[in-house]
């Protein structure tokens, strides 16, 4: 990795936390910050001078620290003078740190959202809604660029590179070679997506997550202890449901004349999840890292993120494009139905939706100039 000067991460997920650590290991000067609700997780970082990282896909380097410059429990004030912010927080968060930091931001910075897709549209629209344009350079991933970050001990996380299948954005899209070839400085894998809306709809999460935990409710609920949520979990009518998600996002990409030739099959081998593609995806599933993820079981599933944050956040949104494009998405209308009776809410009220970017009613040309212009 070539080294990046300064930078500012935001966020204290794993995904932060391995982000910041991987930077301070190639000489980065960085300052982790995030709110002050999150202020307990960021005192062992400050407390050990850094964030403990083991790589399970190098273990013979053990456990690493890597160096942080300072910690801070205010966003705003962390970014000022920073050249380059990553944020890496859940998409829940993609709002509310857009708007705490759509009046400081600052020409010449270069700010990336490295979680799902969606991040750099929450910026725009909240520069809008206060009035402001400032000369940065928008940017976004559709996944984090690891398989499987967790937070082990406060502070310190474990976590394997991917190899493929991440790819960013910028909006405005002329500056994604650019943005590109910073991401690349740090995950040599990334490559440049056609424009934002790849982006969001390069989503593994909503096609396998959902799914999944929808199908195998029923024990899910029922159980107490951990459950191999892939490889108990993924019959072959599972492995059916999760293609058909996955079809749907693939009418979504092409409505938009998106690349839509890799399937999520695919993309498991892309990341480095399989290490080789089987005659079927019941069959790639099975012999992949999914086979061997256990999921804690209990009555409050519906509450875990798969559930409470890819259906508000990147089904609800799907539909919304669907709608806007006018195509038929028909698993993922009726994945949100299902969900939404189960947990008795109402996921398509409150979930992302077109018109919370301002996006509603501008069809396929407005939503395609949207991006090119990263602005509307």
């Amino acid at each position: 990795m070539t080294a990046i000067e300064r930078a500012t991460v935001l966020g204290s997920g794993a995904g932060a936390l391995t982000i910041a650590a991987e930077l301070g290991l190639a000489g980065t000067d960085v300052t982790l910050a995030d709110l002050p609700s999150f202020g307990n997780r960021l005192d062992p970082v400050a407390d050990a001078g850094g964030v403990r990282v083991f790589y399970r896909d190098r273990p013979h380097l053990g456990v690493q620290l890597g160096p942080i410059t300072a910690t801070s429990n205010d966003p705003a004030a962390a970014i000022p003078g920073a050249p380059l912010v990553i944020i890496s927080v859940p998409s829940f968060g993609h709002k509310p740190f857009a708007e705490l930091l759509a009046p400081v931001l600052e020409d010449g910075q270069t700010v990336m959202w490295v979680s799902e897709g969606g991040g750099a549209f929450e910026s725009v629209a909240a520069l809008r809604r206060i009035g402001r344009r400032p000369a940065v350079k928008l940017a976004e991933t559709n996944t984090l660029p690891y398989n499987g970050s967790m937070v082990d001990a406060p502070g310190s996380v474990s976590t394997a590179h991917k190899i493929g299948g991440t790819y960013v954005s910028g909006l405005p899209t002329r500056v994604t070679e650019e943005v590109a070839q910073i991401a690349s400085q740090i995950w040599p894998w990334a490559e440049p997506a056609t424009n934002a809306w790849e982006t969001v709809l390069v989503n593994y999460n909503a096609i396998d997550h959902v799914a999944t935990v929808v199908a195998n409710l029923g024990t899910l609920q029922s159980r107490s202890d951990t459950m191999l949520l892939w490889g108990e979990g993924a019959s072959s009518g599972v492995v059916n449901v999760i293609e058909a998600v996955d079809a749907d996002y693939v009418t979504l990409r092409a409505a938009l004349g998106l690349p839509t030739e890799l399937r999520y099959h695919d993309y498991l081998v892309r990341q480095g999840v399989a290490a080789e593609k089987g005659k079927t995806l019941h069959d790639t599933i099975h012999v992949s890292g999914l086979a061997v993820a256990r999921f804690q079981c209990g009555p409050e599933v519906l509450e875990h993120r798969y559930i409470a944050e890819d259906v508000p956040y990147a089904l609800v949104l799907a539909s919304s494009l669907a709608a806007e494009l006018g195509v038929a998405v028909p698993v993922i209308d009726g994945l949100i139905a299902i969900v939404s009776a189960a947990a008795g809410k109402d996921y398509r009220s409150e979930g992302r939706t077109l018109a919370d970017w301002g996006l509603e009613g501008v069809g396929r040309e407005g939503l395609i100039q949207a991006v090119t212009d990263g602005w509307w």
